[in-house]
């Protein structure tokens, strides 16, 4: 009841690059101007894939207990951190400020 599977895609429209997920399969979508460049829209990623992976897990095992709504609304969660002594709200799925590989950033 997590991610395992992944996939690939290309962005229809002027989006910029993002992670998403359809069932358990977590989908890399670079953006169309990316991929008409032959480029990543992912640069240094590596570091995050793992609290990615986690972030993505969250949202399809809140879709299957409770549901879809519930998921995306993860998402619009903000919370105030402390990172290098400035205090920044950001949003749970901002895992630049995340301090762990949980997939969600937390206050403290």
């Amino acid at each position: 009841m997590c991610i395992n599977d992944f996939a690939f895609a290309c962005a229809i429209d002027s989006s910029p690059a993002y992670f998403t997920y359809e069932g358990e399969t977590m989908m890399i979508i670079n953006s169309q101007e990316h991929a008409a460049l032959g480029k990543s829209g992912f640069h240094n990623i590596e570091s995050y894939m793992e609290g990615l992976i986690s972030h993505e897990s969250i949202h399809v095992v809140i879709k299957r207990l409770v549901d879809q709504e519930v998921s995306d609304a993860l998402d619009d969660v903000e919370v105030i951190v402390t990172h290098r002594g400035l205090k920044f709200q950001v949003t749970l799925n901002n895992l630049a400020f995340a301090r762990d590989m949980s997939g969600i950033v937390t206050p403290w």
